[in-house]
């Protein structure tokens, strides 16, 4: 699904251009929605998956009344909860407008308050998600009315800090866990404590978890709900902390400080740093990543694959398991129609058994898939699986089968695929969280992560029946592949993870936190008995063993980071004390939820389904009062039926499409003719976001004189499709007389530009997709005579015509971003745009425009960016090409041949456009076409039918970090640098590369020798992300002679 919205400065041009670039959100599937209803929810589910519905329904109720508690606050909106069965499927909704990447299990967004979820095998992972983005769901009601308009429109001009509001949805999810424990010891103990501020990242989840529990454990959970009303009172979130707790942030991060030192501090003693035991074989520091996991070593000992991080998507790269040098990156992800995403977050990588090829599971168009890579030749097999889910894939050790996670209909299984056979079967069949299968070494069991707790035989098997089942912790489980008899191997309260056989004698190796840090565990097979060999501060994860047993590799946590870690003669490691941490000790005093219930209205329970007059009072002078509260429980039910049936189930309905207001909002626009442009937009959706209208004004007298919009996206099919109708007036002042009276009479041009388009946009895949459409222009021109002594508007002289444009694109784009724009991949459109003749004063021309952009990342940080544009019309009325300038350009001028452009009258134009003389002016204005950046060069500086331009830039970092304290105190961050080279071209003959005389009959006589349709700058640039993109740039002419002095320019825009 790609959005067109089309302001004023995008109508400039064309509607048809406003998709040049982007990825797609493909449609796989139709969704026919229906709907459960609470008191508090609405749950949208399709197909048949009612019972996943109830079990979200039930664990919304229950987080609802934990968050109430704390925030101090009933919602004042019933909150709708949209449930994909997969990721892949929730990648496909339209509700939220970004795609959903691997890394995101959730969203609350803020127009209409929904949150939007997947589920994905596992009912722990999801009723923690529920409540995570329920936290959001009432944040959002408290403070800003549940509606993005609130903000938008100034009522709430303050926005909340990610680390408080990410924070608190993990505190009130999870309470405090291992894992946030590991992290902010690791934090406390390797290097300097960020600032509250600073929380950036997974520190914004896990650090604010951190703030959270110590304002609770310091003043008592009551705390929470006193700041965000504070917050809410005060219109600010420092000013909230102020006044509940008495602290502002520094006050507040010398203070959280203090606690997690005097936490953590003790910890320390007698335990070891992963680096103590292990031989660390990747550094995320050097890297300048945070991921480097699921290492998986092959058989023969030599190579280790693994996943790694840049930025936002993930790769495999293959490194010497002894000494870790990098040999290769076997994989690039999320640039391929093969490896669309790498699995992550449930990572699985395995070699096969003579060490020649890995296996893998990967994201690939409408579903997973697995891939058999050789990580020589690098030729690569898929194996497609009719399955909603495919995970953590592992060879067995005679070579002919896979065990991998499947997940379909509400449950994540242990499967076995037959590579000789190609076909599957699902081994542990039931509605239990599967995970993470290991073989035996002969190939006859399989060791996995269940938390089916001691329910080995048992009838429950749809989601409804989890509701009830307690499934907190992990274990290990063995099962026979031929028998599938299941043998539970840990009965802890705590959670296993990782389990892995050794190959030459009987143990069988796992993680565990049972003292509060991840540690190893040696099981002895034969004995049934369990040591631990470890003692860490963090925790080690991730476990690969070679076929010889003399070599172990991890993934290990440490520096605020994981990394790849060796551990030889893994079998020697002899059994350690580890003593528990101070969580682990004060366990139960910590996920104690003790708090007084201060909300101010708690009439309005989860499963209320009848009338309630515990808050009526009865009395003539307070009836006014009832009817208040009345009012608000209709407006929060709206519902004529009843939520659940006389069985106590909750009655399925079906979804309607109905339209609400998202926001109403004014939008800047910057014209490169006509410069600062405005208008009031309205934007209105269903639920599902299916339908999107888009509606703009910019009102003048008359509606001839204004600029308007209305845009209607069709996106719930594969194919999208949007219409405009749309009308745009512009005014430009070409000169004046004095009437007979001796008063001045203004000559004033206006051009009207309205019609109608349609697109039908077909997304092949995410990266590639195929756009047609067709435009009806209308242009109309008039030039008035407007004489205030006699108040009279005179038309001088009209002109117009009317155009259809036909358009048909090619777009492909696996491009990778950064902070300010792509960083890898490649991207290019290709458009054929027509225009046949209509009327007696119709235009008849073909247009073909090539854009292609190649990025290249050198690291995390500096990257090569390469751009090569080609246009080209022909026909009766070929149009034109304005080569020249920049995008957003705001100040700054060049100069040309040695004079200073803002000493002429041409100081941005070469040649100037707005020109009543101009008899093809409603033409240049609304179908030529600017080729830019050519930075150095005025707009317009060549003009042609064809042009030709590239531009190269390599981009680098150039302030991490910056703190000023005068004349205010403000902090700026990744401030980037770059060089650049624009080189262009405009020609309407190609005799005028040789021939000066066509040059002058069309440039003027005034040329210098050394004038060519060729322009050529250089130069470096900054770009300061204060509020907006800034650009700073200077540009040098390279002519012949050598290069000019310094320009410099200021614009806006991201890195093209």
């Amino acid at each position: 699904m790609k959005k067109i919205i089309y302001t004023a400065l995008f109508l400039f041009c064309s509607a048809l251009q406003a998709q040049s670039f982007g990825q797609n959100k493909v449609q796989y599937r139709d969704f026919e929605w229906s709907f459960i209803s609470s008191p508090n929810f609405d749950v949208y589910y399709y197909g048949d998956e009612l019972d996943l519905a109830t079990f979200t329904m039930e664990a919304a109720n229950e987080a609802y009344e934990q968050i109430g508690k704390h925030l101090r606050w009933n919602l004042k909106k019933r909150v709708p909860i949209l449930v994909y069965h997969s990721h892949n499927e929730f990648q496909q909704n339209n509700a939220v407008g970004v795609y959903m990447s691997e890394g995101i299990g959730g969203v609350t967004e803020l127009f209409k308050n929904r949150v939007v979820i997947p589920f994905e095998g596992d009912y722990k992972a999801f009723r923690h998600v529920i409540h995570h983005e329920l936290v959001h769901a009432m944040i959002n009601d408290l403070i800003y009315g549940g509606r993005m308009n609130n903000v938008a429109s100034g009522q709430v001009r303050w926005s909340m800090p990610l680390w408080a509001n990410e924070g608190l949805a993990e505190y009130l999810s999870s309470n405090w866990d291992t894992e946030a424990d590991m992290i902010i010891r690791d934090l406390a103990i390797n290097e300097r404590i960020p600032t509250v501020q600073e929380l950036e990242y997974f520190l914004a989840y896990k650090g604010g978890q951190s703030v959270w529990k110590f304002i609770a454990e310091k003043y008592g959970r009551e705390k929470i709900g006193e700041v965000f009303q504070a917050m809410k009172r005060l219109r600010g979130a420092e000013k909230g902390f102020k006044s509940a707790i008495g602290m502002d942030y520094d006050e507040l991060t010398e203070q959280w400080h203090k606690y997690i030192k005097k936490e953590f501090y003790p910890d320390v003693a007698g335990r070891d740093e992963v680096d103590d035991i292990a031989k660390r074989l990747t550094d995320h520091k050097k890297a300048k990543n945070v991921y480097n996991v699921s290492p998986s070593i092959s058989p023969d000992g030599g190579q280790i694959a693994y996943l790694t991080n840049n930025l936002s998507y993930f790769d495999i790269d293959l490194i010497d398991a002894v000494t870790g040098k990098k040999i290769k990156k076997l994989i690039k992800g999320s640039r391929s129609l093969d490896f669309e995403e790498l699995k992550f977050l449930q990572p699985g990588i395995s070699w096969s058994p003579d060490s020649k090829k890995i296996v893998f599971a990967a994201k690939s168009g409408s579903g997973d898939a697995l891939y058999i890579v050789d990580v020589n030749s690098e030729e690569k097999e898929k194996i497609p699986f009719k399955l909603d889910g495919v995970f953590s894939a592992t060879w067995s050790p005679v070579g002919d089968k896979l065990a991998f996670v499947g997940y379909e209909k509400g449950a994540s299984d242990i499967y076995i695929y037959d590579i000789n056979k190609k076909d599957h079967y699902n081994l542990t069949k039931d509605i239990f969280s599967d995970s993470e299968p290991t073989w035996s070494p002969d190939g006859n069991s399989i060791a996995f992560i269940s938390d089916r707790d001691n329910a080995v035989n048992t009838s429950i098997n749809t989601a409804q029946d989890m509701i009830s089942v307690d499934y907190n912790k992990n274990d290990v489980y063995i099962i026979d592949v031929e028998t599938r008899s299941l043998k539970q191997v840990t009965s802890t309260s705590y959670d296993e993870n990782y389990p892995v056989f050794s190959s030459t004698e009987e143990f069988l190796f796992y993680t565990a936190d049972s003292s509060g840090t991840w540690n190893l565990f040696k099981y002895d097979i034969k004995k049934e008995s369990t040591t631990v060999v470890t003692n860490l501060l963090t925790g080690i994860f991730q476990l690969s063993l070679n076929k010889f047993d003399d070599a172990m590799v991890f993934s290990g946590y440490s520096n605020r980071g994981w990394d790849v870690y060796r551990v030889n003669n893994p079998l020697d490691l002899k059994e350690v004390e580890v003593k528990p941490t101070n969580f682990a000790l004060n366990k139960d005093f910590v996920e104690k939820e003790e708090l007084v219930d201060l909300r101010k209205d708690k009439w309005r329970g989860s499963d209320s389904n009848q009338s309630d007059y515990s808050r009526h009072i009865f009395a003539m002078e307070y009836e006014s009062f009832n009817k208040q509260n009345s009012q608000i429980s209709q407006q929060t039910s709206n519902r004529d039926t009843p939520l659940k049936n006389d069985t106590g189930d909750y009655i399925p309905q079906a979804y309607k499409t109905q339209f609400s207001l998202d926001i109403a909002q004014g939008q800047y626009g910057y014209n490169n003719v006509f410069g600062h442009q405005g208008l009031l937009i309205f934007y209105f959706s269903d639920l599902m976001g299916d339908h999107q209208i888009s509606l703009a004004l910019e009102s003048q007298i008359s509606l001839s004189n204004s600029d308007y919009y209305l845009n209607y996206a069709y996106l719930k099919n594969r194919t999208d499709y949007y219409f405009t109708l749309f009308h745009q007036a512009d005014f430009f002042l070409t000169g004046g007389y004095y009437n007979q009276y001796g008063y001045p009479v203004d000559l004033t041009a206006r051009m009207r530009h309205y019609g109608i388009s349609a697109i039908a946009s077909r997304p092949l895949n995410k990266f590639n997709r195929i756009d047609f459409g067709v435009i009806t222009h209308n242009l109309d021109y008039k030039l008035f005579a407007i004489d205030p002594y006699e108040t009279s508007n005179t038309v001088v002289s009209s002109d117009g015509f009317v155009a259809l444009n036909p358009t048909m694109s090619y777009v492909f784009d696996n491009t990778v971003f950064g902070f300010l724009g792509p960083i890898d991949g490649f991207r290019q459109n290709t458009t054929l745009e027509l225009s046949p003749a209509m009327g007696d004063k119709g235009i008849s021309f073909q247009k073909l425009k090539i854009d292609l952009r190649k990025y290249l990342m050198v690291n995390r940080s500096y990257s090569f960016a390469g751009r090569l544009f080609f246009g080209n019309s022909t026909g009766k009325n070929p149009q034109k090409y304005f080569l020249g300038g920049m995008q957003n350009w705001l100040w700054g001028t060049g100069t040309t041949n040695g004079v200073d452009d803002g000493l002429t009258q041409e100081w941005r134009w070469r040649n100037v456009i707005l020109d009543s003389q101009n008899e093809s002016l409603l033409q240049d204005i609304y179908f030529s076409e600017f080729a830019y950046p050519l930075r150095g060069a005025r707009f317009s500086e060549r003009v042609g039918k064809n042009v030709l331009l590239t531009n190269l830039e390599f981009r680098f970092p150039l302030i991490q970090y910056l703190q000023i304290g005068f004349p205010f105190p403000i902090a700026l961050g990744n401030i980037f640098g770059h060089v650049f080279m624009d080189v262009g071209a405009a020609w309407d003959d190609s005799r005028e590369f040789t021939n000066s005389a066509l040059l002058q009959a069309k440039y003027g006589n005034n040329l210098s020798s050394d004038f060519s349709p060729w322009v050529r700058t250089v130069g470096y640039g900054i770009k300061l992300p204060i509020f907006l993109p800034w650009r700073i740039e200077a540009a040098y002419d390279w002519t012949d002679k050598g290069f000019s002095k310094p320009q410099w320019y200021v614009s806006l825009g991201l890195d093209w």
